[in-house]
């Protein structure tokens, strides 16, 4: 049904379009035609008057000539030359073709005449003189001197192509003589086979392919069988024809195709509301509970099952709705804290985990999920194959765990646990908050941490001291100048790096007690990396290395707490000897930065990995490499950090090209 009812429309589509645009297209036409045809009868007639035109002025030249004393004159004395040079000279003035007087024998004197006009001429119109068309006027010569039997002047001008393209570019159409029931004589058309057919309105030539629209009319002379015919190309017009029917077809074509296509659906839509509603109720019991229900104003059937399947939509959604807005909330309030979630079911294996706790372990919820929980945080120092899961707290206790993340960094995490059985379901899960407290970690145990290692800190210096000072007393008098100034260069770095370690730590606790403040004055850089030259040149001494410093700047003025800042550079310095092997140079770059003026001390040393270049600067933080020693509570780095941002700079790491590190700090000029 759906396709008669298709066909029936597309046909009824094309009929009333042709019979809309066929007339339409028949009536254009007709008038398009009718129109070139009068202008092919104005042409006609316009070219009749320039034949007339031009026949009326041979006329009057032959009588101007005939009239002239002195040609009746020459002909009475008989004289060819004279008469013949008089001739020349009349038809050169008057545009004449050609000139001839006859008398009572014939010709007397010929003007580029090839034949003898005397006994052919009429008295005017048009013959074929060789071949070619000639418009001829004869007159008798009368008056004084003349013959009195015979003596006539013929002239004439050749309708030759210069004639007859005057002739076209006058009348804007082509023009051509013709012969009666022959050929062209002459013609303006292009040069090709020629087809002429007579129709009701005039002839329509077609000239090597090309249509013309012609009328013919005969032209004056004694036997009438030499025609002028005009013919107006209609090329443009067959065009437009073309062009319209074209349009009229396509037209048709492009209606009856909308037709279809308007029909189809229509159709469609009169038998969709079932589909439709089928359609709808198989998402719903697919999942979609969201699919839209179609709503029909058609039959009340419809609309009534379309109504009820909508509201019992409606109350699933909004069911759903407060269930996943309570779900919303809880997720958001479990990703908001700072404390990290895991949680975890019977087999150890990860089922969630929260930003906080992505921030903490380094891995990701997508990365966690479905891992077993001892992978994601292995115990800081696993001994007997303990794991995570060995180290958890009792439920609703808390313990403090030690472990590493993703990344390999020491973490102690404080942590509790609690057992989840949701009703209904066999499932248990744990359920882990975790917090970071390695930091309260740090502090709580920085007393002990300050008992353990001051010894070791302050033990070497201050037995190198008590060394030396004993030998300075017991042997003072028996020691030279020189063996007195080898003891004391240890004695001096041994100060100095008391000196050093408790510099750094005054500073670290102004820092935390929040008394950290700067004095600014305008100082020099290079008086700044003098003085810190000075002061670690005996740690350097000791270790063989040499401080070479480059500068790619000009000398420049830094707003800073001179004594500070060199603190800094000191620091940077002693970092850079410790790290570097004994006897290699440490290179120290003044250069221009991003916004200011870098300084850069590049070691020779191990380097430092990418993973740990974000806790080189923080505070306790010592890297763990066998191969050098390791002095130092680990502030250097993080006082010169603190330092350098507090004078409104950035401090960085980098990799050296053939091995080491390059530390470096930039502070505005």
């Amino acid at each position: 049904m759906r396709s008669r009812l298709i066909a029936v429309l597309v046909v009824l589509i094309v009929l009333t379009t042709l019979s809309a645009g066929a007339p339409a297209y028949l009536l254009a036409r007709r008038q398009l035609e009718r129109g070139a045809w009068e202008r092919v009868d104005a042409t006609r007639r316009a070219t009749e008057s320039l034949y007339g035109a031009a026949l009326g002025r041979v006329v009057d030249l032959t009588a101007l000539l005939s009239e002239r004393p002195t040609l009746r004159r020459l002909v009475a004395d008989g004289d060819p030359a004279a008469l013949e040079s008089y001739l020349a000279t009349f038809r050169e003035q008057s545009d004449l073709d050609l000139i001839q007087i006859c008398g009572d024998d014939g010709a007397l004197v010929a003007i580029d005449v090839a034949a003898n006009l005397c006994d052919l001429a009429p008295e005017t119109g048009v013959m074929l003189v060789g071949g070619q068309p000639v418009l001829l006027a004869r007159r008798s010569i009368l008056g004084e001197g003349a013959p009195e039997e015979g003596g006539a002047v013929v002239t004439g001008i050749r309708l030759d192509d210069e004639f007859l393209t005057q002739l076209s570019a006058n009348t804007g159409v082509d023009q051509s003589i013709l012969a009666e029931d022959g050929p062209a004589v002459v013609s303006t058309l292009p040069a090709g086979p020629v087809a002429a057919s007579l129709v009701p309105n005039g002839w329509a030539l077609d000239v090597a392919g090309a249509p013309y629209f012609a009328a013919r009319f005969p032209l004056p002379g004694r036997t009438g069988d030499l025609y002028a015919e005009v013919a107006l190309p209609v090329a443009n017009l067959m065009a437009t024809e073309r062009d319209a029917l074209s349009i009229l077809v396509a037209g048709s074509g492009l209606v009856a195709l909308a037709g279809v296509v308007a029909g189809a659906w229509f159709i469609r839509r009169l038998t969709a509301p079932l589909d439709d509603l089928t359609r709808a109720a198989e998402q719903i019991s697919g999942g979609d509970l969201a699919a839209p229900i179609p709503r029909f104003a058609g039959p009340p059937e419809m609309a009534t099952l379309s109504a009820a399947l909508e509201r019992s939509q409606g109350t699933m959604l909004e069911a759903l709705g407060e269930r996943s807005q309570a779900r919303d909330w809880l997720n958001t309030l479990v990703q908001s804290v700072v404390e990290g979630v895991i949680t975890f079911d019977r087999r150890g294996r990860v089922t969630f985990m929260s930003q906080g706790a992505e921030v903490m372990t380094g891995w990701s919820s997508a990365e966690a999920v479905g891992r077993p929980i001892n992978d994601l945080l292995p115990p800081a120092e696993a001994t007997h194959g303990d794991t995570f899961l060995d180290h958890l707290p009792p439920a609703g206790e808390k313990r403090e765990i030690e472990t590493r993340t993703r990344l390999g960094k020491s973490l102690v995490l404080a942590a509790t646990g609690a057992r989840m059985a949701p009703p209904g379901d066999d499932t248990v899960q744990v359920a882990l908050v975790l917090r970071d407290v390695t930091e309260e970690h740090a502090l709580r145990n920085l007393r002990s941490f300050f008992l353990a290692n001051i010894s070791h800190e302050f033990r070497t210096p201050l037995s190198t001291l008590s060394a030396s000072l004993e030998l300075l007393m017991d042997q003072a008098d028996d020691l030279t100048a020189d063996d007195i100034r080898e003891l004391l260069r240890p004695t001096h770095l041994s100060l100095l790096s008391l000196q050093t370690l408790i510099d750094n730590l005054l500073e670290s606790s102004r820092i935390e007690a929040g008394m950290f403040a700067l004095r600014r004055r305008p100082v020099a850089l290079e008086a700044i990396i003098s003085d810190a030259r000075a002061i670690a040149r005996p740690l350097l001494e000791r270790r063989e290395q040499a401080l070479v410093v480059s500068t790619a700047v000009e000398p420049s003025s830094v707003e800073a707490d001179r004594g500070r800042l060199t603190q800094a550079v000191v620091n940077l310095l002693s970092n850079a000897a410790k790290y570097s092997p004994i006897g290699r140079p440490i290179d120290l770059w003044v250069t221009p930065g991003a916004t200011g003026v870098r300084v850069s001390v590049g070691d020779r040393g191990a380097g430092i990995p990418a993973e740990q270049r974000a806790n080189v600067f923080r505070r306790f933080v010592r890297l763990d490499d066998e191969g050098n020693e390791q002095q130092g509570m680990g502030l250097g780095l993080y006082l010169v950090k603190k330092i350098v941002e507090a004078h409104g700079g950035t401090v960085g790491v980098d990799d050296r090209p053939g091995g080491g590190a390059v530390f470096w700090f930039e502070l505005p000029v």
